[in-house]
């Protein structure tokens, strides 16, 4: 019997959390804050609700920036995850027409999928794979 061909009873189905799908999108953004000089980034990917960027900014969870440009125009979000250089920005107060203008983009766009389940799904078989034995002599 070969364990990795039995994957299906060792990952459990993980349903999706997030309230808006994401979409893979690679744009320079401005990140402004109060408290430090602007900051160019690179957005990684973007939903209706937020934006991804790599950038080396001095920001904490909770700081409220302004990103420029998204969809077009300037809009403020708060720092909601900082995983080394990548930080998940969440709109906040997007107008609707900056929601519209996000929608259809994104409609344009490829799906964003993220590979911490891929991860996650290589890590649990290699565990549920036994060592091999080695020949006796």
């Amino acid at each position: 019997m070969n364990p990795g061909l039995e994957t299906a009873h060792i990952m459990p189905h993980v349903p999706e959390r997030r309230r808006f799908r994401r979409y893979h999108y690679s744009a320079p953004i401005a990140i402004r804050s109060s408290d430090a000089a602007e900051v160019r980034g690179i957005s990684m990917e973007i939903s209706e609700g937020g934006i991804s960027l790599l950038a080396t900014a001095a920001l904490k969870v909770g700081d409220i920036v302004e990103l420029d440009p998204v969809g077009g125009e300037t809009t403020k979000a708060i720092l909601r995850r900082v995983v080394g250089k990548l930080y998940a920005f969440e709109f906040v107060g997007p107008s609707p027409a900056l929601q519209k203008r996000i929608r259809k983009m994104c409609q344009m766009l490829p799906l964003f999928q993220s590979h911490a389940l891929d991860l996650w799904r290589q890590q649990s078989l290699r565990s549920a794979i036994p060592p091999e034995k080695s020949a006796s002599p």
